[in-house]
């Protein structure tokens, strides 16, 4: 057996998403080739990998030593693959890059472009939105995609981070919005009003509640969408507040669609992006060269 097969790969999801059903669900596949392939490695292994805990599945002993092999096995072929790209000088490749949908018109406008320039045979593939069932800094450590952009403070010792400041938190409404005109709003203020809202696994979100709960206030949102951009043109319709930096709405306040309310909060006067990338794996040239750039991305 390959622990680089599909087998193994469709154990480590399962895992990682807690459930067969959610595992094909992500995968985009039939919830039973997810369960025949699992059964199929536990016959010739000759042990169960998967034992049930509650509502959700978790491996077994050996089913974790399975998925820690697995990452170990395609983390090596990572490496090998990007050692020979060096050796050989390759100016073509492949390059995985998870870019936060708040920072993407940033990383076109700054990154995209010279990097078509200095790399056209290059496939950049760039992941966005809200990612389930792992965290952009987890793909990374998996090896997943080869550089990410998060929001919000985090500290692994399986990555090098790079962080830099976003700007503070800020409440955006439409003109029309009663809040529009005011240079500041707090969070009790906010509470009162219809609020959008993006998934709890999302960074900017976590700061949000982190907010709202460090004010113990119970802020309900009337509107919950998984991206940014639909969180913006949501308010900027004029059906609710959303919560995002300055930065993330430029296009939209420049335009006159949005304003930006700075929130009264200690909290709020500060927020962080990240640069990410897994320590001790050398990038290809391409990826060095993305990261450099988007070293000076704000």
């Amino acid at each position: 057996m390959s622990l680089l097969d599909k087998r193994a790969l469709y154990l480590f999801e399962v895992v990682s998403c807690g459930g067969i059903r959610a595992a094909a669900e992500h995968l985009d596949l039939s919830p039973s080739v997810i369960s025949r392939q699992v059964r199929n490695l536990e016959r010739e292994l000759g042990t169960a990998l998967l034992e049930r805990q509650g509502r959700n599945v978790v491996p077994t002993e050996a089913g974790q030593l399975v998925v820690d092999s697995f990452l170990d096995q395609r983390r090596l072929h990572s490496q090998l693959w990007d050692t020979l790209s060096r050796l050989r000088n390759l100016q073509s490749g492949k390059v995985v890059v998870s870019v936060g949908d708040g920072f993407v018109d940033s990383f076109i406008q700054h990154v995209m472009r010279r990097v078509s320039e200095q790399y056209p045979d290059v496939l950049v593939e760039i992941k966005t939105g809200i990612y389930y069932p792992r965290e952009p800094h987890e793909m990374v450590a998996n090896d997943e995609v080869d550089i990410a952009v998060t929001y919000g403070s985090i500290s692994d010792p399986r990555l090098v981070i790079h962080s830099f400041e976003r700007g503070p938190l800020c409440a955006l409404v439409a003109p029309g919005h009663p809040l529009a005109d005011r240079d500041g709003v707090t969070l009790d203020e906010l509470a009162h009003h219809k609020l959008i809202f993006l998934p709890d696994a999302s960074g900017s979100q976590r700061f949000v509640n982190e907010l709202f709960r460090a004010a113990r206030l119970a802020a309900t949102p009337v509107y919950r969408c998984n991206l940014h951009s639909v969180s913006r043109r949501l308010a900027s319709a004029g059906v609710g507040v959303s919560f995002m930096t300055a930065a993330a709405a430029r296009c939209e306040i420049e335009a006159g669609q949005l304003r930006a309310i700075p929130i009264r909060h200690p909290m709020a006067e500060h927020s962080q992006g990240n640069l990410v990338r897994r320590a001790g794996r050398r990038l290809s040239p391409a990826a060095g060269y993305l990261w450099k750039l988007m070293l000076g991305m704000q």
